[in-house]
């Protein structure tokens, strides 16, 4: 949804460790596009992971 603006750098670089197709450029993009879809039709067990993972670099993460 949003992210902590002095935690943009560890967001990218978290973004760019968890989704496997992505480069560096397209991480920063990716975050500063927010509010994004990171991941759809995934389970609960791996969204929750993922919303962890996100939410310890400064992530605003909603999961539906």
């Amino acid at each position: 949804m949003k992210f902590d603006e002095k935690q943009k750098v560890a967001l990218i670089k978290e973004c760019k460790a968890l989704l496997d197709d992505m480069n560096l450029v397209q991480a920063k993009k990716f975050v500063e596009s927010a509010p994004v879809v990171v991941k759809a039709d995934i389970g609960k067990d791996e969204a929750e992971k993922l919303k962890e993972a996100l939410s310890k670099v400064g992530g605003d993460v909603v999961v539906e």
